[in-house]
């Protein structure tokens, strides 16, 4: 399943930059979902015969950063909005390593 980006991700024209915005918020529902929807797509049925849960084609966590990363590299500036979502979970430090790797191909990153 590609990345639909619309739930956190937002490009935009500014002039003659292209900005994204990010939404930590929106980012970090994404990333449990898809952990949750992953978790349970790695079910069996039980002893006594029942259907297992339904499969869904949905991407890690490592392939939703991935993606993440190769869109923002078609920025020329990309914002962070809601850092407080970064506060209590691992999503800081993944969040941080794409953006180090798009700060290096000379894309700015600013924070709301």
């Amino acid at each position: 399943m590609p990345m639909n980006r619309r739930d956190f991700l937002f490009f935009k024209t500014v002039g003659e930059r292209r900005v994204a915005e990010i939404s930590c918020e929106r980012l970090f529902m994404r990333v449990v979902d898809t952990q949750r929807v992953n978790a349970s797509s790695d079910e069996s049925g039980d002893q006594w015969g029942r259907e297992p849960p339904a499969v869904f084609d949905a991407p890690s966590a490592d392939q939703l950063f991935a993606d993440l990363e190769r869109e923002l590299r078609g920025a020329d500036v990309v914002r962070v909005v809601d850092r407080s979502w970064l506060a209590a979970s691992d999503l800081r430090p993944r969040l941080e390593a794409v953006l180090d790797a798009v700060r290096a191909q000379g894309v700015r990153v600013e924070s709301e």
